[in-house]
């Protein structure tokens, strides 16, 4: 106690002071602590749940993006086949219509072929017939002013066997 009065202490004060103390810090940690500890622990749940919600909307977005790819890959590949189904289909169509062509043109070329061939036998034997006039007009002027049979025939002869030669 000498030591409490050297240092200037009253006992009963100290006592009243830490009993002011304790109810003072009662009234605080019923009254302010407490709910300020729950407000903090309210704001810190929301702010993780923040956190969480944000990682949860970069890993959506992410899948998204990727899934956009995706679908944009799918897309660039779908035209690519369309536009080579289209390339080909045209290739086979060109293709039918050079043969449909060639098959029209082979048609008209062996019409042409049996016109020109039928042409030409009037025409050979149209001059066979004025060949054969001259040769008997020839060999009727011929035998007047000659009258030898040997040579006659032999010269008539010769004639139907380059007729029949060609």
């Amino acid at each position: 106690m000498g030591l409490i009065k050297a240092l200037g202490l009253d006992l009963r004060i100290l006592l009243a002071q830490l009993l002011n103390f304790a109810i003072l810090m009662w009234v605080l940690r019923r009254f302010a602590y407490r709910p300020v500890f729950k407000i903090l622990e309210e704001r810190r749940s929301k702010v993780n749940k923040g956190l969480d919600d944000a990682e949860l909307a970069a890993n959506k977005l992410e899948e998204a993006e990727a899934q956009n790819k995706q679908i944009l890959l799918e897309a660039r590949q779908e035209s690519k086949k369309i536009l080579e189904q289209a390339q080909a289909k045209a290739e086979l169509k060109q293709e039918e219509i050079i043969a449909k062509a060639e098959a029209e043109i082979g048609v008209i070329m062996e019409k042409e072929r049996a016109k020109i061939a039928l042409e030409k036998s009037k025409s050979l034997s149209q001059l066979r017939e004025e060949v054969s006039a001259l040769v008997m007009l020839s060999l009727k002027k011929f035998l007047e002013n000659n009258l030898d049979e040997h040579k006659d025939q032999a010269i008539v002869e010769k004639i139907v066997a380059s007729l029949n030669d060609k």
